[in-house]
């Protein structure tokens, strides 16, 4: 395939477009087969047939690969090159790009190397037959199911982009769809089984993803599945019958083997200090704990230790302490920036916090990824009873840091008996103010330490492996690693980073996971509802 940059030789009915989100890393990176995520991805589209491919990547920077190409094949390719983050200029130029006589557009993610052909197959089908703007499979692993459009939508979307400013990722679709969804006729193939709730991602985008990846080629589940036509098979008629994920060796292998998906924490709880500055109250007594602060030290060996093995995790600060009053706040932000990679979360009462440190995060820029604010509460009365004082300092807070972190800062209540019946006026108020996002916590009675306050019980009918124990690693300010968020007696200590290795204590956590898998739950986990809840 030849790349080719005038617009009038893509030509055709159906056209691939196969668009990168970011330049990962890992794209190029041979699985032990020897063949690479692009290399994966690449046999799948060349297996469609002589279908003209447009690649949409965003420009490399110093340190970044160069947008992807396709292998020589008998297709077409033009590679369009993205100079920004605007998701509506991606799709006005996408738009331009593609000659009038084509209709309808096949969307794969760049970075996911297993797209499913049969269901390829299958929501083209439905797509054609409806006559609908958009087709989409729901309920299936990112990186498993394409997306198929009608080409004339794309200047609207781009639009409906513009008026939100939405950024260029993978769901630009999706989101520019959502603006106004009810202009659009939609269809839909769900997933027999819910494989969203695994939180499996079928794509390269960070290393604990390529990793799953890895392992599914391993256990030689990641080769093509042949559409019905290239097999001889029953072609499903999409009106009358579901598509048969059930016979898909992939799904079925991230579903029968759970142990496959614990690869690398994604989510990283930093205790950088144990000073609160109120007790609400959710939150657990914890004893003659010595009051204390992360040492620069330590701060330096946590955040290379997790950059080293996880170069695209999510750590958040402010587990068990809070961040505001850290004396080490403005070096901890100035070293974060050393880790890009790295996405930073705070979570603070907005209450205490220094000037020095209120300083050091207005000037943070892009450092910081989130900022989430917990106040619980919409009137006066209920935060005095829930937070006690303070209120008035954490909402000059959140005024103050509303055009600093604009679309990063969020506002949080933790839902319980006392606050629910305000909560509808909670989240109005925080969604009609401009550069803050609402959100709502579930409440959280530490493995029933605290009083039962929650307004209705979601554990899943069937309990599942803890997600906690599967995603994420507690490393308090010390650098001890604890089992889980709710080990704040520090009961099983897993060892600690000033002697060990990140990875050694990851797969120190390994039985606990594999006990889960078996049924079999320490005390503390047996009367904990914390186990179904993700936090990324």
């Amino acid at each position: 395939m030849t790349r080719s940059s005038p617009v009038d030789t893509l030509e055709g009915m159906d056209h691939c477009i196969v668009a990168f989100p970011r330049l990962s890393p890992w794209l190029h990176l041979a699985f032990s087969d020897g063949q690479s995520p692009l290399d994966h991805l690449w046999k799948r589209i060349a297996l469609l047939g002589d279908i003209p491919v447009t690649v949409l990547a965003p420009a490399a920077t110093d340190g970044e690969l160069t947008p992807p190409k396709p292998p020589e094949k008998g297709g077409r390719v033009n590679v369009l090159v993205l100079e920004n983050s605007s998701g509506s200029e991606a799709l006005q130029r996408l738009h331009a790009a593609i000659p009038d006589t084509v209709e309808q557009l096949l969307w794969f993610d760049g970075d996911a190397p297993f797209p499913s052909l049969s269901l390829t197959s299958y929501l083209r089908e439905l797509h054609l037959r409806s006559w609908c703007d958009y087709t989409f499979g729901d309920g299936f692993p990112t990186g498993y199911a394409p997306q198929v459009l009608r080409r004339e939508i794309l200047p609207v979307l781009a639009t409906l982009a513009e008026s939100r400013d939405l950024p260029w990722n993978r769901t630009i679709l999706f989101d520019a769809l959502s603006v106004d969804i009810n202009a659009f006729d939609l269809e839909t193939e769900a997933a027999s089984e819910d494989y969203s709730l695994l939180r499996a991602s079928l794509t390269v985008d960070n290393r604990a993803d390529y990793l799953l990846c890895r392992r599914l080629v391993e256990r030689g589940a990641a080769e093509p599945d042949l559409p019905p036509e290239g097999t001889g098979e029953h072609k499903p008629d999409p009106f009358r019958e579901r598509f048969r994920d059930d016979r898909d060796t992939l799904l079925q292998t991230l579903l029968k083997e759970p142990a496959l998906r614990r690869t690398l924490p994604r989510y990283y709880h930093v205790q950088v200090t144990n000073r609160f500055t109120q007790k609400p109250a959710y939150r657990p007594d914890e004893g003659a704990t010595p009051i204390g602060d992360m040492s620069h030290g330590t701060m330096e060996l946590v955040l290379a230790a997790i950059h080293r093995e996880t170069p695209e995790a999510i750590v958040a600060f402010g587990y068990r302490g809070e961040p505001g009053v850290y004396p080490e706040l403005p070096r901890l932000l100035r070293l974060l920036s050393v880790y890009p990679g790295l996405t930073c979360y705070l979570e603070t009462s907005g209450v205490g916090w220094t000037e020095e440190n209120l300083r050091a995060l207005q000037e943070s820029g892009q450092t910081v990824g989130a900022l989430i604010v917990e106040v619980d509460a919409y009137k006066a009365e209920t935060y005095a009873t829930l937070r006690g004082t303070g209120r008035e300092e954490a909402l000059r807070f959140i005024e103050r840091m509303r055009t600093v972190l604009p679309g990063r800062l969020y506002v949080q209540a933790t839902r319980m008996k006392e606050n629910e019946w305000e909560l509808q006026d909670f989240f109005k108020h925080w969604s009609s103010l401009e550069g803050v996002k609402p959100l709502i916590q579930k409440y959280n009675n530490y493995a029933g330490r605290l009083p039962d306050r929650r307004v209705a019980d979601l554990q899943p009918l069937r309990r599942v492996p803890c997600r906690h124990l599967e995603r994420e690693l507690v490393i308090l300010l010390d650098g001890r690693v604890v089992r889980c968020h709710q080990d704040i007696d520090e009961a099983s200590v897993r060892g600690s980073l000033q002697d060990q290795s990140l990875m050694k204590l990851w797969e120190a956590g390994s039985g606990d996971y594999l006990a889960h898998l078996e049924e079999r739950y320490p005390a503390l986990c047996e009367s904990c509802d914390e186990y179904y809840t993700i936090n990324a």
